[in-house]
């Protein structure tokens, strides 16, 4: 039998081989934002062309990407002040998902207040945020990755992709298999991800109420600094 950190390290490893495809696939898809902007001009039809990315993206993901798609900056487009270019995997099909992006509404979606997409736009770097509530959805936890797209050296929008939480919670326990040893998946900021115990809820902070007695940290090249931890708890 495999000694704890052994599973740990193997599980961390196998969660950061799955974070790091999903950047290895925002960075295609902001590429062909950039490339689709130089060559066409930047306007909501011609982001219309991104689709086939994105399908490849969700498609090749196989379950781990819920949806995906790219927020302009406020001011970019010739034909509006924003756009969120998005489209989500609904019953086998890429449906591409309206909002509601004007600031006089009720529903006003402002994407541009979101941590996903402040936070590449002040770091220049990918950036992975949640789990939180999805706007609008039935009280549904979600994390997104994200990162910038650049033309040139000013950032023109960020590409983002929202992740399965039952996805990455099959993969972190199909890894960590039976363990008698209480142990979370947890963000920088302590939100559970997914565990293997009762006591910590996923989208709830992790507070043990025992001494943690283990760390081994999630490896993702792409990011600037480790985003998520594997905790044991005694």
């Amino acid at each position: 039998m495999k000694s704890l950190d052994e599973v740990l390290r193997a599980t961390a490893g196998a969660l950061g081989q799955c974070l790091e495809r999903v950047f290895a696939d925002l960075a295609v898809l902001s590429g062909e934002t950039t490339r689709i902007i130089d060559a066409s001009g930047p306007s909501r039809s011609t982001l219309e062309a991104l689709r086939p990315v994105v399908e490849g993206i969700v498609m090749k993901q196989g379950g781990l990407v819920d949806s995906a798609g790219v927020s302009v900056v406020p001011g970019l487009l010739k034909d509006a002040e924003t756009w969120h270019q998005w489209w989500s995997l609904i019953r086998g099909q890429l449906v591409f998902i309206p909002h509601n992006l004007n600031p006089a509404s009720l529903n006003y979606y402002d994407y541009t207040e979101m941590t996903w997409f402040e936070r590449p736009l002040a770091s220049g770097h990918p950036e992975l945020i949640g789990p939180y509530l999805d706007f609008g959805g039935a009280d549904m936890k979600i994390v997104t990755a994200s990162r910038p797209v650049l033309r040139g050296s000013h950032t023109v929008a960020v590409a983002g992709a929202d992740l399965s939480m039952d996805f990455i919670e099959r993969a972190f326990l199909r890894n960590l298999g039976r363990r008698d040893e209480h142990v979370a998946l947890i963000t920088e900021t302590g939100k559970v991800v997914a565990s293997n115990s009762a006591r910590f809820a996923p989208g709830t902070r992790f507070e043990g109420s025992r001494a943690v007695v283990g760390s081994v940290t999630v490896p993702v090249a792409d990011l600037a600094s480790p985003p998520w931890h594997l905790i044991v708890a005694d």
